[in-house]
């Protein structure tokens, strides 16, 4: 199955009428991650914590309830950050001593 499906999956959708959207979001997330600290060459989708992190960023596009949406928004930032902290995922931050 493509990572769309699945990212529909999670927004309750399965018609392709918003595919375009949908894709579109998924692009922005990984932008976003990109402009967070998270090293492109992690930002794959066969990462379970990647992917979790791209489908709860379209939930939060998508949302159309004000308190959904923003919960998702928490989600994501938190997500995001305890990515950014995780061995592996995080630029190395190297002090001089």
């Amino acid at each position: 199955m493509a990572f769309i499906d699945d990212v529909k999956t999670a927004l309750r959708r399965s018609h392709s009428k918003l595919d375009g959207e949908i894709q579109a979001a998924i692009n922005a997330s990984k932008k976003e991650m990109s402009r967070a600290g998270i090293l492109p060459m992690t930002i794959v989708e066969t990462d379970e914590l990647i992917a979790m992190a791209i489908k709860t960023y379209c939930q939060y596009v998508f949302a159309s309830d004000e308190k959904i949406r923003e919960a998702f928004f928490n989600s994501w930032e938190y997500q995001l950050d305890n990515l950014r902290k995780s061995a592996g995922y995080g630029f190395e931050v190297v002090e001089d001593v």
